[in-house]
Parts: structure tokens; C-alpha cells; sequence
């Protein structure tokens, strides 16, 4: 029989359990703090600086997010969508801790490879450290899920975001030093692992007698699980490569204060896709249950207007890059920043992916994954060629040119793999 404060906080758990509209508005808030956090610290960092030490932040940024994103290797996703099996979150923690372990060695092995400057180098480290105790929230955040407690997410994330900005913001004014302040952005992260997600995951794992917010370190299971875990971290690498590859080559063929330049403008142009990706989150289930209905009306209807809504507000938001860019920019960053056409590249080609993301909604309705991994592999070719070739040459214009190349590909090869696992309309739909 369960105790007293254990039943407690069964009720408040599983009792208390939100519905899927309040599950989807906790994570669309929380992402939507996070990613506000990670563009204003971009913008703060231009208006207290220049465009080298945005460049400096913006670098660190490049070489340990692509490698902190495929250190998740797809874990949360595979605990969270479990309903059993023989992997205990102890299981997923302890593939996560050793991932995380690999990822640090590598960011700081990649800035030490990029440049002998002191200063970057603790920039990269620190930076790296921070995501590493991300990798091990967002595992955390994966009980939460599973619980179906998605307000905890979301509290994690608004709590992050403001404390991080803030900690980097006054670090970097206080001292000048962009060490301090990503300093401050790590002790942000620590904060909120060790005083929520950490003492919340333990109320979570009170409920089952079999979890633990410990890992258990039960090689077999470790491998059997990076095995199945391995095609989500391919793919992610694929993923990276197109988000990111540009960036580095702009550092390496212009320099830092060109990457300070296109980081900012790509922070401000790419800042929809997550809105986007919320939306998708809501709409999947709709289009999974179409498509297993057969039901191709409903499914293209759904998905069509989606789509078209996202290009329209994308055309709109060119439209005002081009007429208005170098004021917008001005005004958001400062006079350094007003590049008003590479801004409206850029603006086109978050449109481009942001339709594709939302067709992607389409693909996993199917359960089509390896067309996924087929695209991701189509654009990450078409990434490192247009980089490599454009970029040197044009300069930031050419990595705008590449980057609405990059996602162009992305929607045309998502697009065709929807064309081909369309649902087929059954009669009786036909006849409703």
C-alpha cells in the first residue's frame, strides 16, 4: 500500500495530469521563453559589444550545439514514447551521462583544433560544460514527459531562460569579459538542474517503484540501447551539419566579426521555426489519425493549411526584410549589424524551412522514417557544397545564397517523400 506522502504526490502527478491543450501550451511557452532567452542574449551581447565578441559567442555556439544535439541521440523521445519494455530510466540517465562525457571531450577538443586564442578556448569550454548539464536536464525532461507533466517542462525552461539572460547579461556588463559571462550562463543551468528538474524527477520516479533518478550502469543494456538510439543520432548529425556547416565556414574564409554578424541576423530570421514546430506538435496527432484512416482529404486539407498559412506570414516577413531590414537591424542590434539584404536571404529561407518542417509533420504521420533519413542526407551534400562554394567567394551574402539553397533542398525532398505516402481516401470519407 502506497504511503501517505507517496499517494499525495500521486494525486498531484497523475491526478492532477493536464490535458493535452494545457501539455501543449506549458512546452509551446517554455520553448518559446528559450528561444526568446537565446536571441536576446545574442542581441545584448551586440548592443554591450561589437560584432568579434558576438562572433567569439557565436563560435562556441556553432561547435557545441551541433555535437550536444546529437549526444541526446533520440533518448528522451524513445523513454518518453515507451509504454514498457526492458530499459529503466536509470538505463536512459547513464547512456546520457557517458554521451554527455564524449560530447565535452569533443567541443573542447574542437575549439582547441580552431584556434590558439586563450580567450575563445574558455569561452568553448565553458559553453561546452553548459551544454552538457542541458543534456542532462533535457534527459530529465524526458521523465517528465513520460508522466505526462509537460507544465514541468515548461517551468524548467521559463525558469532557465530569464536566469540565464540574466546572469549573461550582468556578467558581461559588470566585466566586459564575455568569460564571465557565459560563466554565469553555466551557473544558470546548474541552479535549475540541482533545485528543480532534479528534485521534480525524483517526485516523478517516487511513483514507480522501478525509477530512479540515478543511472544504472548495466552495459548490455547500454549497448542493446545505443544500438537501437544510433539512426536517430545519424540523422541528427545530418541535421546539424546543413543548420551549422555554414556558420563555420564563414569563420574560417571571413573571420569572427562576419560570423558575429550572420549569428545575429540567422538568430532573428530562424526565431519562427520553433513557433512552428509548437503548432506541428499540435496538429500530429490529428494527421496521424487521418492517415491511418486512409483519410487523404482531411489529411492534405489539414496539412495544406498549415503549409500555407506558414508561407504566407514567411512571404510577409521577406517582403518586410527587404523594404525595412537595415532599420529593423539597426534598431535591434545596432548600426554594425545592418546587413538588410543578407537579412532578407536569410528571412527566405527560414521560410523555406519552416514549410518543410511543418510537410515533416506529414512524413512522421506515415511512419515513412527512412525518408527522413534520405532528406537529411540529401541537404547536408547540399550544405557542404554550397558552403564550401559560395561562401568564399560571395562572402555573407553567399552563405545567405546557401543557406535558402540548403532549405529549398530540404523542401523539395520532403515534399516529394509526402507525395509518395499520401493516404488513400476510403469510400466511406468520400461519401461524408
Amino acid at each position: 500500500m502506497a504511503t501517505p506522502h507517496i499517494a499525495a504526490d500521486q494525486d498531484h502527478l497523475d491526478g492532477g495530469r493536464r490535458s493535452i491543450l494545457g501539455n501543449f501550451r506549458s512546452v509551446f511557452i517554455g520553448r518559446l521563453f528559450s528561444s526568446l532567452s537565446m536571441w536576446l542574449a545574442l542581441m545584448l551581447l551586440a548592443k554591450l559589444s561589437d560584432p568579434t565578441t558576438v562572433g567569439i559567442y557565436a563560435l562556441a555556439q556553432a561547435l557545441c550545439i551541433p555535437i550536444g544535439e546529437v549526444a541526446k541521440m533520440g533518448l528522451r523521445e524513445i523513454h518518453s514514447s515507451s509504454t514498457g519494455g526492458p530499459y529503466l530510466f536509470g538505463n536512459y540517465l547513464a547512456l546520457r551521462l557517458v554521451a554527455a562525457g564524449v560530447a565535452l571531450v569533443l567541443m573542447v577538443a574542437s575549439g582547441i583544433l580552431q584556434t590558439n586564442s586563450a580567450v575563445v578556448i574558455w569561452v568553448v569550454v565553458l559553453y561546452a560544460l553548459t551544454r552538457c548539464m542541458e543534456l542532462v536536464s533535457d534527459m530529465v525532461h524526458g521523465l517528465f514527459q513520460a508522466h505526462e507533466r509537460m507544465d514541468y517542462i515548461g517551468r524548467s525552461l521559463c525558469l532557465l531562460g530569464p536566469l540565464s539572460l540574466l546572469f549573461l547579461s550582468a556578467g558581461y556588463w559588470a566585466t566586459g569579459s564575455l568569460v564571465v559571462a557565459v560563466f554565469g550562463q553555466l551557473l544558470a543551468q546548474l541552479l535549475v538542474l540541482a533545485f528543480y528538474d532534479v528534485p521534480m524527477g525524483r517526485r516523478c520516479a517516487k511513483l514507480r517503484s522501478s525509477e530512479t533518478v540515478r543511472p544504472i550502469w548495466d552495459r548490455g543494456a547500454l549497448q542493446r540501447l545505443a544500438l537501437q538510439a544510433l539512426p536517430l543520432a545519424i540523422a541528427t548529425v545530418l541535421v546539424m551539419i546543413a543548420v551549422y556547416l555554414p556558420r563555420l565556414v564563414v569563420e574560417s574564409a571571413l573571420g569572427l566579426s562576419a560570423l558575429g554578424l550572420f549569428a545575429a541576423l540567422t538568430a532573428l530570421a530562424m526565431s519562427p521555426n520553433r513557433v512552428v514546430n509548437s503548432m506541428g506538435i499540435a496538429v500530429s496527432v490529428r494527421l496521424a489519425h487521418y492517415h491511418a484512416a486512409g483519410d487523404r482529404t482531411r489529411f492534405v486539407g489539414l496539412l495544406g493549411r498549415f503549409a500555407l498559412g506558414v508561407a504566407a506570414c514567411g512571404t510577409l516577413a521577406v517582403a518586410i526584410a527587404a523594404a525595412f531590414g537595415d532599420a529593423i537591424l539597426g534598431l535591434v542590434y545596432t548600426a554594425e549589424f545592418a546587413q538588410g539584404g543578407l537579412l532578407a536571404w536569410l528571412a527566405g529561407a527560414a521560410t523555406l524551412r519552416c514549410i518543410a518542417d511543418v510537410l515533416k509533420f506529414g512524413m512522421v504521420a506515415s511512419r515513412r522514417f527512412w525518408w527522413l533519413a534520405v532528406q537529411y542526407g540529401v541537404v547536408a551534400l547540399v550544405a557542404v557544397s554550397t558552403s564550401f562554394t559560395l561562401i568564399p567567394r560571395l562572402g555573407l551574402t553567399g552563405a545567405g545564397i546557401a543557406m535558402l539553397l540548403i532549405f529549398a533542398s530540404h523542401l523539395i525532398v520532403v515534399a516529394l517523400g509526402l507525395s509518395y505516402n499520401l493516404p488513400r481516401t476510403r469510400q466511406s470519407d468520400a461519401v461524408e
